[in-house]
């Protein structure tokens, strides 16, 4: 399927098309509340934080060969806020149009998920990570290629972003998200909000779900599976944690991935058999630097 590509410096295209695959998310076949519910048949090429990194999301795209079979699935998450600036600024908002163009050429096979980064910015809290204040300079990235059009672009940039799912799952027992509640939330933690619309006032509110499923930290083999108990999930995805060799089992039930580093990875999940183990998905995780290279 061709992708349509828009001019990442034309303010009503990128607002159009932020706009547009907002509206496909919320009313994607599937979607129920903050969750969007994928068949039990296919595969899901799960992936952990991009951060900006374009040539590892060119590799994840060859990986998940979208166009083979419409039952083939992507994650992606935590798109923005790289490392990298342009002129001190960030001009990530160009990775949340690739995405975009994404969605609305594969609406029901390419998963964005709300992520801390993410949320952030669409709340306007602040953030950091090794280039600075992150929410401030990805405005002034916005501001500086738009000028007095940047106002209507990141007002779609938070439309789209608050349209995102919360968590991807599927009938066979696979969820992915972001994050998992931190240990001392998992009694807490209103799971049944996941399967509800969410109050965009509240999604910075540290005890609501929204924080708990993008911000949840140190997650133990024990909260992994009350979690994935409370869940109803016999596999959990994640991101948001540092993962040095890029995939890491904290328990047979929970998964945590980065794809951003020089070790980043994603990993082949299939839908429509027994689920693997995060032990044996850990093993066969797939480095995102090899991709298109033999040997």
């Amino acid at each position: 399927m061709s992708v349509v590509r828009v001019d990442a410096r034309d303010a009503a295209a990128v607002t159009e098309v932020l706009l547009a695959a907002a509206e496909c998310m919320r009313t994607a076949e599937g979607r129920r509340g903050a969750t969007q519910w994928i068949p039990a048949r296919g595969t899901m090429l799960a992936t952990g934080d991009l951060h900006d990194n374009l040539a590892h999301l060119h590799a994840i795209l060859e990986l998940a060969r979208l166009d083979a079979s419409s039952d083939h699935h992507v994650i992606l998450h935590e798109l923005i806020h790289g490392e990298s600036l342009t002129s001190g600024m960030d001009t990530s908002y160009r990775m949340l149009v690739r995405v975009a163009e994404l969605v609305l050429a594969y609406p029901t096979q390419v998963h964005p998920l709300l992520a801390n980064h993410e949320l952030a910015q669409a709340c306007k809290l602040r953030i950091s990570k090794g280039a600075g204040e992150q929410v401030q300079l990805f405005l002034d990235g916005i501001d500086w290629v738009f000028g007095d059009e940047a106002q209507q672009v990141s007002d779609a940039v938070d439309r789209f972003i608050l349209a995102m799912p919360l968590a991807v799952r599927s009938a066979c027992g696979l969820f992915c998200a972001h994050s998992t509640p931190a240990p001392f939330e998992v009694e807490s933690a209103d799971v049944g909000a996941l399967d509800r619309e969410l109050d965009p006032s509240r999604y910075a509110d540290h005890d609501g779900v929204a924080w708990q499923f993008t911000w949840g930290r140190g997650q133990t083999p024990e909260s992994s599976r009350r979690v994935a108990e409370r869940l109803g999930a016999r596999l959990m995805v994640c991101g948001h944690a540092y993962v040095e060799q890029g995939a890491e089992a904290v328990s047979p039930e929970l998964l945590l991935l980065n794809s951003d580093h020089a070790r980043g990875v994603a990993v082949e999940i299939p839908l429509d058999g027994p689920l693997p183990s995060a032990t044996e998905l850990a093993r066969e995780a797939v480095f995102l630097a090899t991709v298109g290279f033999e040997g």
